[in-house]
């Protein structure tokens, strides 16, 4: 007699996608190389009144360069089930359903347990699979290395009268490395191919900010140049949403998107 075990019984299943919609999926371990470069450009003016002007002018890029594997097909991607396939998970197969009460029933009692099984044994019940729609093949990073470049430049001109007013420009410029630290390392871009609606989301990462050189030369008031090593960052701001959808499956392309004071450019270029 085949073994049952009911103390748990079975989560509900998720349907494997069909034959149709996984023929362009690749095949589950497969590898491809996308390397990319996000630019920002950005420039700002502030007036405080009659006695004050900033300026910014910034421009910085980070390229990177990741291996990436691709993982199962399966219903959908790194942000979850859609409302609809939370709502088709959440539908009970009515054999299951009344095998729970009839497990409850029991009450914990051995006998009754055993004479269960026996009954599913002989009826060889299978749960009915929870029919998930969609297709998604998530392609993940496994190592990245990059580089992140800054040419920033900062002015001040304050008048504040007599002897406290000042001029002062300062740079932020450099090269730092981002050498390849495998899973524990920077994970640059995920990439999910939805094969259901044949198109592509990119998931850009930033880099943890980095230290660069600032030198700061400042005329008028504590006049004198200063020099310090901050840490920078592309943005240093949490973006979280996803570039595209881009049509079509896993492919080179250019998006942009606007940021405070300039934009934000991501070119991307896969090799198999």
């Amino acid at each position: 007699m085949r073994t049952i075990l009911l103390a748990g019984l079975p989560a509900l299943m998720l349907a494997l996608p069909s034959a149709a919609q996984t023929q362009t999926a690749a095949r589950e371990g497969s590898k491809l190389i996308a390397e990319f470069t996000a630019t920002v450009k950005t420039k700002g003016r502030f007036q405080d009144g009659a006695n004050a002007l900033t300026t910014s002018a910034v421009h910085r890029v980070l390229k990177g360069r990741c291996q990436l594997q691709a993982g199962a097909v399966v219903p959908y991607g790194l942000d979850g089930p859609s409302k609809q396939q939370e709502k088709a998970m959440k539908k009970k197969d009515p054999g299951m359903a009344s095998l729970e009460k009839e497990h409850a029933k029991c009450k914990g009692n051995q006998a009754c347990l055993m004479a269960l099984a026996q009954k599913m044994s002989e009826q060889d019940f299978q749960p009915k699979e929870t029919e998930v729609e969609g297709a998604v093949q998530v392609w993940y990073p496994q190592s990245c290395s990059g580089a992140f470049t800054a040419d920033d430049v900062y002015t001040e001109d304050i008048k504040d009268g007599g002897n406290l007013s000042y001029q002062a420009r300062s740079t932020i410029t450099g090269t730092a490395t981002l050498p390849e630290g495998g899973l524990k390392g920077w994970l640059g871009l995920y990439v999910e191919h939805d094969l259901a609606r044949n198109q592509t989301l990119y998931r850009f990462n930033e880099a943890e900010a980095l230290p660069l050189d600032k030198k700061t030369v400042r005329t008028g008031y504590r006049a004198g140049t200063t020099q310090s090593k901050p840490r920078v960052g592309l943005t240093q701001r949490f973006e979280p949403t996803p570039w595209g959808p881009v049509k079509g499956g896993v492919q080179s392309g250019s998006l942009s998107k606007n940021i405070e004071g300039g934009t934000l450019v991501l070119d991307w270029r896969i090799s198999r």
